[in-house]
This record gives structure tokens, sequence and C-alpha cells, in this order.
């Protein structure tokens, strides 16, 4: 799945993420039942024993960042950038890396660059990060940027794509046996570009896509020759599809709203996140209508045979679902059901920083000391925030009616800011910005 989102801190200048609204963002499978929700206020971790805990943005940014990092998932191995270099945790590196999400360390080759995207291949050897530095910012004219690889799961970055005058926004990899990889970039003209890997980003081959900045892009996890990439319209985007490895572009959807996530099914169907209210669905990855089976969301990732949806937490009370076009959709976690922030060893930026910001989180959520039950590490809360079982009890929001493709009523969608993506202020009850590249 995989922008980053500026987000209004509303507990004081430090620490803007647990304090912002709340909102789920995407989601990541780890093994059969593991989940990570990627979220507003951080992460929130369900490891295979079933517990889901937390973990928060500040582990690698600096405590009043707006801009909320973007994570790539593999197993219990997560690499993290900060899509804004100043609001990094040392301000000079944008991508951290973990085995645990206690300790988090900054990767190397990768310093002083704009980092709006990571990238992890399925088992977590290979990663791939795009750079998004300006020659003149006051012009917005980019420098001569980079696809950076690392064969070490992103504790070390070489560069094996240099692109003149050429900003590069996303970047993904396939989930199954296509080995490919796919990186958006935008140049000085405006021209958007597909730059293509047939073998995990060891070798490129550049192709035009069309004008404007590529900000979410999905992958075939068997097919080696398709793929799909989001055009930003500044609100109203494009998606594009390719079934030659990115030499030529088709047009299959074009609604008037943005798309926040796309996703591939193996046999070819393709999800879309849609005006951060709808998924819609085309079971041959080409004609999309509104999926009327699955409640608002702003992210989608698979998992087997079953589909993981980001739920709009302000909306139905439920962070994830999960289940099939065929059976429905349940919801499966709503925030207050946090077991507390990861138990870490002193001394990491899990112990350090995460911990003594849970009270925090909880107010957040209603839950602390401002909100009736006192803070403390490990509440074990299962009741929603209005008295209820944090299940969704609305059934799915209605988008609307249009032409089964278009017009999902709400905001924008997830995650805007870096590598020149436009901001987008994340409100309760309202939509998200939108997501890839660097996303919240």
């Amino acid at each position: 799945m995989s922008p980053a989102l500026l987000i209004f801190a509303l507990s004081g200048p430090a620490p803007a993420h647990v304090g912002a609204p709340i909102d789920a963002i995407d989601v990541h499978a780890i093994g059969e039942t593991g989940r990570v929700v990627e979220a507003s206020v951080g992460l929130t971790l369900r490891d295979e024993d079933g517990a889901w805990q937390w973990v928060c943005h500040e582990a690698i940014t600096t405590p009043d960042a707006v801009i909320a990092p973007r994570y790539a998932v593999s197993e219990r191995h997560w690499v993290g950038t900060v899509p804004a270099l100043a609001q990094s945790r040392d301000g000079a590196t944008a991508v951290d890396w973990t085995d645990d999400g206690c300790a988090w360390t900054g990767a190397t080759g990768v310093s002083g660059h704009e980092v709006p995207e990571v990238a992890l291949s399925a088992d977590g050897a290979v990663a791939l990060a795009v750079t998004a530095d300006l020659a003149d910012p006051e012009a917005g004219t980019a420098a001569d940027n980079a696809v950076l690889r690392s064969t070490d799961g992103g504790r070390s970055f070489t560069p094996v794509l240099t692109v003149p005058g050429q900003r590069l926004t996303s970047v993904v990899m396939a989930t199954g046996s296509a080995g490919t990889a796919l990186v958006g970039g935008i140049d000085n003209a405006g021209q958007g570009w597909l730059h293509w890997s047939a073998d995990a980003g060891a070798s490129w081959t550049s192709h035009p896509a069309a004008p404007g900045e590529l900000v979410a892009m999905a992958l075939h996890p068997d097919d080696a020759a398709v793929g799909y990439a989001v055009v930003d319209g500044v609100g109203v985007e494009t998606l594009l599809r390719t079934d030659d490895a990115g030499a030529s572009v088709t047009v299959v959807l074009d609604p008037e709203g943005p798309i926040s996530d796309v996703a591939v099914e193996p046999g070819g169907g393709a999800w879309v996140a849609f005006s951060g209210n709808a998924f819609l669905y085309a079971p041959d990855g080409v004609a999309f209508a509104l999926e009327t089976t699955a409640p608002p969301g702003l992210g989608v990732g698979l998992a087997g045979d079953r589909v993981l949806l980001a739920t709009r937490y302000e909306l139905v009370n439920s962070a994830l679902s999960e289940g099939s076009r065929a059976a429905g959709f349940d919801p499966v976690f709503s925030f207050v059901e946090l077991a507390g922030p990861l138990d870490c060893p002193a001394e990491t930026e899990g112990a350090d920083v995460c911990a003594p910001l849970w009270d925090t989180l909880l107010v957040s959520l209603g839950l602390g000391e401002d909100g009736g039950t006192e803070g403390g590490g490990g509440s074990g809360l299962s009741d929603g925030p209005d008295g209820g079982d944090g299940a969704d009890d609305t059934g799915p929001v209605d988008a609307g009616p249009q032409d089964e493709t278009a017009g999902a009523a709400a905001g924008d969608k997830e995650g805007c800011g870096g590598g020149g993506a436009a901001l987008v202020v994340l409100l309760p009850l309202a939509g998200v910005g939108r997501r890839r590249p660097d996303h919240l």
C-alpha cells in the first residue's frame, strides 16, 4: 500500500502525533494473524499472540513533527521514513529500521536526502528508497535524484539509478513471484515517469507516463508486466494501468476525487481506496465499481484470500476490518483495545520515547485523566468510546448516488507531504489527506 500527512496536534506543542485526531491509514499482514495498522497516532501491532500494542511515530521523528512517517513491513522487520528530512529524529537521516519495534537505527547511505517512500521485498531482504531532493527550493526544481537499493533489509543503501532533474515520489515492490519493482517520478516540466525493474530493483528501464506526480502505486504479485500508478491531479486523481511493464499506460479510473491506495490480488482483481470514504473493486483489474460490502476506509492490504481494510475510526468506531467480497467485512480492531506500548528494554526508542507518551494517547482516545480512565501502561481496554464493544454497528457507509465509481463523498485521504505532495490536514469526521508517497 503504501504519503505523509500534516496533522494538527490537539494536546500541545509536543507530541504532535499522539494528540492528533485518530484514524487508521494503512494495514500490513504479519503471518496468518499478525497485523500492523498505520495510524495518525502511530503504529498498532497485533503479533501472533493476539495482543494489540502501540509504537509511536516519535520513535523516528522530532517530538513536534507534523508529517507522519511511512513504513514498509516484512514480518517483525520494519523500515520507516520521515518524508520531511528536517522532521526526522536527527534531522539528517530520513530512514530508520527495527527488528523489534523498540530499537530504531538510522540506515546508512541515505543521510542528507529527502526520502518520500521506502519499499521492502516480501522476505525483507531487499529494500528500495527514492529521493526527492530539490536543486532550487524556491523554484521547486528537482535535483539529480536516485533510486537507492539495499540487500540487507534497509540497513544500508547504495544508488542503482540516477535520474537527472526528476523528483522521485513513490516506490513499490511486488509481493509474489513477479520479482518486479516500480518507481514514480516527476520531471521539472511536470511530466510523470515510470521506472520499472524486472529484477527487484537491480536494473531499471524508464518510460514517460502522464503529466503529474505519481503518488500511489501497486504491482501484480505474479504477473511481471502489470502495474498501477495514481497521478495526482490536486484533489482529482487518475489511475493508470500498464500491462507491458510500463512501456505504455491506460487510464482505467478517472473519478471526481482523490485515490488514496491501490492493491492487486493474485488473480488480477484490483482494489482502490477512494475519496477517504469508499472502496472500489475491479474483478478484471480494469472496470471499477463501488464495493458496497466494504466500510469506509483509507488503505487496503491483502493476506492470502483475506482483504484487509484500514477503516475510518472517526466514522465507524473501527480501525481495521477484514473479510472478502463474498462473505463481507467484519471489524476486528478499535484503538481502545490497545493493551499499552510495547514492553521495550531501557535505552531504546520504544522505552524512552514511546512509553512516556502512552498517557497522552489515552487522553486522545478519551480514556485518560481527561476522559475518565486513569492512564498507565497496559490498560487492556476493550469497550468502544460509546460504551459498546468497539465494533462497527453502523454497517457500510453509503457513498451516495453516483456512477458506481465517482463521488463517494468525504474528504481526501491518507498522507500528503514530503516529496512535493500537497499537505492535507487530518480532521475528525472529515476526509483525511491523500496517500502515497508519504502517508500517515
